[in-house]
């Protein structure tokens, strides 16, 4: 999903490469969080590329609910490892996953939420394997404004760990955040665009870009002012240049 130039102090990007059917991706951890799951073949192929996949309590819900009615497509979906607090899971939902001996961990951690909770999960289990992992979180940024939000959060909270890449997948978008710095984000025109934004969430930014139908040359960017949301890529490559964090988000057009 991402390479690191040193010498030229650029940061390469292709996020997505996690819906690739070509088996090319890079191996990441996929969170499956508290949000209708619509987009089947969308899922499919976030599923079919993760090394691990990990349910944020109610989110296991959403989960069986997308394939209770085939039986034989629901059992391809069985995740790793359910946690979270526990108080969304349903009964019955818990009873078919137990059945399944998928193990269910209750976190009793009021600061933290379900997501962080699971994301706290693939820290052990990279302690284990010693190795990093990216991490996709779906459906996210939909439904409840202040869940769009604490996964916002989310990406904000894990900006520093540089050799870990996240993504956030909803029903329409990729969404990243890109660190102060120099950005390239390769695009596969395929499956994704052409309509995009870069918003400076949290602080102003001022931003230079190449490859958007409506470039940016030193311009801040903040709100209350400026944002450049509504944009398109007008190439498959694209970069930015930023003084602070930005999120890039990036339609997702093989759900057309």
């Amino acid at each position: 999903m991402l390479k690191k130039n040193l010498v030229n102090l650029i940061t390469h990007w292709c996020p997505s490469n996690i819906l690739s059917r070509d088996g090319n991706a890079k191996k990441f951890c996929l969170i499956v969080l508290n949000q209708p799951i619509n987009h089947v073949d969308a899922f499919h192929r976030l599923w079919s590329n993760a090394t691990y996949k990990f349910v944020a309590d109610g989110g296991s819900n959403r989960l069986y609910d997308a394939f209770k009615h085939d039986q034989e497509a629901l059992a391809q979906y069985i995740p790793d490892e359910i946690r979270g607090d526990l108080d969304s899971i349903r009964p019955d939902v818990r009873a078919y996953y137990e059945s399944k001996s998928v193990k269910i961990t209750k976190v009793s951690d009021q600061d933290s939420t379900d997501f962080m909770k699971c994301v706290a999960l693939l820290n052990e289990k990279e302690k284990e394997r010693g190795q990093i992992f990216d991490i996709v979180a779906t459906p996210a940024l939909g439904g409840r404004f202040d869940q769009t939000i604490a996964s916002i959060n989310m990406l904000y909270m894990l900006k520093d760990e540089i050799e870990r890449r996240f993504i956030l997948v909803s029903d329409e978008n990729l969404t990243m955040l890109l660190d102060k710095g120099t950005h390239q984000i390769h695009c596969q025109l395929d499956l994704e665009g052409p309509t995009c934004g870069v918003m400076p969430i949290g602080s102003p930014a001022t931003l230079t870009t190449k490859g958007l139908k409506w470039d940016m040359d030193n311009l801040k960017c903040e709100f209350g002012g400026m944002v450049s949301t509504s944009n398109a890529v007008d190439n498959d490559m694209v970069e930015i240049v930023t003084d602070a964090p930005v999120v890039w988000t990036i339609e997702i057009n093989l759900l057309k």
